[in-house]
């Protein structure tokens, strides 16, 4: 789906085109170029939380462990904004084209969630806890080569290189116990992955083009662990950092 979007992206380039443009059999993608693009980002993103046992003097109960480490739908992946500015340098040989390209920007993508539980350890009064756990990113950097081909005006490329993203993840207990058994755990970290994806562009003047592109960033796993302050349980988050990007942008050639 997402190559579909892409691929009519640029089509809708090519429709605003005027026909003297389209004329531009000629056209060389060869030289510097700089430009902004904006766009959709959604989440491909997981988190999760693990409970053990802790060290304090009356740790958790096992039963209440079973029930807190049950699986549970993972599907609420947020949905963002993307925009930012781009710059590289194409050499264009035939109708082959390669370039190397950079860019920065928003990525504003995320999953968070709070689940609620009856612990079965304590009937009357029956004890509920929550569970709460978020990550997130607010910027993308990418270093990219990329491989296209070209005829007159238009082209199509793939890509495939470094990214790095700041990745924050936050998780946090709670119980309704007299003991108060609460703690919370916040973190950020800059995490290098990769990104990939294709695009298409369609040049309107010597200097000016436009382009369509989908870009899939991975970055890895992020895990850190955490206890509560009494001891009462021991805590595992782990988060698999994934996204979408779909974006249009204009570049401007030297």
């Amino acid at each position: 789906m997402s190559l579909k979007l892409v691929l009519a992206a640029a089509g809708c380039a090519s429709l605003l085109a005027p026909a003297s443009a389209l004329a531009q059999q000629d056209y060389d993608w060869t030289g510097f170029y700089v430009g902004g693009n904006l766009g959709a980002s959604w989440g491909d993103t997981s988190i999760k939380t693990k409970i053990e046992r802790g060290n304090g003097a009356a740790p958790i109960d096992p039963r209440d462990i079973a029930v807190l480490n049950a699986p549970i739908a993972d599907d609420d992946n947020d949905t963002g904004f993307t925009g930012g500015i781009q710059g590289g340098l194409n050499y264009q040989t035939g109708s082959w084209v390669f370039g190397l390209e950079t860019d920065v920007g928003w990525m504003d993508i995320g999953q968070s969630r709070t689940n609620a539980y009856t612990l079965p350890s304590v009937i009357n009064p029956p004890i509920t806890a929550a569970v709460s756990q978020e990550v997130s990113t607010d910027w993308v950097w990418t270093l990219r080569p990329r491989i296209g081909w070209a005829s007159g005006p238009y082209m199509i490329y793939g890509t495939a290189g470094l990214a790095v993203s700041q990745v924050e993840v936050k998780a946090s207990y709670a119980d309704n116990r007299a003991l108060g058994n609460t703690g919370s755990f916040s973190d950020k970290d800059t995490k290098t992955g990769w990104a990939a994806g294709l695009g298409g562009a369609y040049a309107f003047t010597d200097n000016l083009s436009a382009r369509g592109e989908w870009i899939y960033t991975d970055f890895g796993d992020v895990r850190a662990s955490w206890v509560t302050p009494n001891g009462y349980a021991a805590f595992t988050t782990e988060a698999d950092v994934r996204a979408n990007l779909l974006r249009i942008g204009i570049d401007y050639k030297f």
